[in-house]
């Protein structure tokens, strides 16, 4: 799991031997998807295409890890290891990665960037007319489970004006059953505890339970899943990881829209790798979109804090003439950089308006 001190780490972190950089690596170690022996060869293959840049005590540090100290209880794994800077996390996943490996002189976070934005901080709620469980997640991981047991709730089959009777006795005590799930949900989304809601149970029960919900709340509803209130936690983290991908899918469509919609009015965004580069630095941007698939060069000036995406005529920085510093992928740096600035990040996949607009933009503050 990555916390926030960890994030931090990976963030901050900067290798100051050039001859020694950060060696990265994401790796789909998902047994559903890859044997041992698959992932094993997967991780050869991605070594063997940085082998003279990557220091061999880092790749052998990697190599060294997942043969003998991985657990294998996980969907994927990310590693970052700067020997030379004694700087090593190895982070098992229970959300996806893609394959990834990347050699800098620092961590490269952007697929982690990924991740947070699409698996991070969601709550479940599984409902019946008897009460509720809520289940934490982040990154696909369960971190927590409470819950709610109502009064029960017992269909009768008697017939005439006493089942009648009976049977609105039963539904008003399951709409108590409901309205004190609704409480329990309505406090734990006040909390900041999650970004998204799932909700679970039969059509009925979520439809209703839904209607009962605060309009505040009812926004953040992703979807519902097919589940009992009895469900264990693995089906609940298996049916709701699912949804999840989907409904970050539709939410990244809308985003791409709003984000190039607001350009074209001359409203306050952001553009292709240039304008996004001198909105992040000014620190006037609230939420990054990029493509997944996005890197480019870019410079930029430790001295007056200068960015820009042409080289300069002797390297040298056009406003104090300090020396300009490369950054290898600007999209990585400015993904660490909205981590710093407390900025949303959001990766979108295939978006041709996306790319066509530069692949890169940010919605602004002002």
């Amino acid at each position: 799991m990555i916390d926030q001190a960890t994030l931090q780490a990976l963030v901050g972190f900067q290798s100051t031997h050039k001859a020694a950089p950060t060696l990265s690596l994401y790796l789909d170690v998902d047994p559903r998807r890859r044997t041992t022996d698959e992932y094993r060869l997967a991780l050869r293959h991605l070594l063997s295409t940085v082998d003279g840049q990557a220091s061999k005590e880092d790749s052998a540090r990697i190599e060294r890890f997942i043969e003998k100290e991985y657990d294998r209880q996980s969907r994927s794994l990310v590693c970052f290891s700067c020997a030379a800077e004694d700087f090593w996390h190895a982070i098992p996943l229970a959300a996806p990665v893609a394959d990834t490996i990347f050699v800098g002189q620092r961590a490269y976070i952007k697929p982690l960037g990924d991740l947070l934005d699409t698996f991070a901080r969601y709550g479940v709620v599984l409902v019946d007319r008897e009460g509720g469980h809520l289940f934490m997640f982040n990154l696909g991981q369960l971190e927590g489970v409470s819950g709610v047991a109502g009064e029960d709730v017992k269909r009768h089959k008697q017939g005439g004006w006493a089942s009648a009777r009976w049977q609105r006795q039963e539904d008003q005590a399951a709409y108590r059953n409901l309205k004190e799930v609704v409480e329990m949900t309505s406090q734990f989304v006040q909390s900041g505890a999650v970004r998204r809601l799932i909700l679970g149970g039969t059509e009925a029960n979520v439809a209703q339970f839904a209607a009962m919900l605060p309009k505040s709340v009812q926004s953040m509803v992703a979807g519902a899943i097919n589940a009992d209130v009895t469900a264990s936690p693995a089906e609940v983290g298996e049916k709701s990881l699912a949804l999840i991908q989907q409904a970050a899918a539709v939410h990244k469509a809308q985003l791409v829209d709003q984000l190039i919609t607001t350009a074209a009015k001359g409203g306050p965004a952001a553009l292709g790798l240039a304008n996004t580069l001198l909105a992040v630095d000014a620190r006037r941007a609230r939420h990054l979109v990029l493509d997944e698939s996005f890197a480019a060069p870019a410079y930029r000036c430790d001295s007056c804090g200068y960015v820009g995406v042409e080289p300069m005529e002797e390297n040298a920085c056009p406003l104090c003439a300090a020396q300009l510093r490369l950054l290898p992928d600007a999209a990585d740096s400015l993904v660490r950089w909205s981590v710093e600035q407390e900025i949303d990040v959001t990766f979108v996949a295939g978006s041709a308006a996306l790319r066509d607009a530069g692949f890169i933009g940010a919605l602004l503050r002002y």
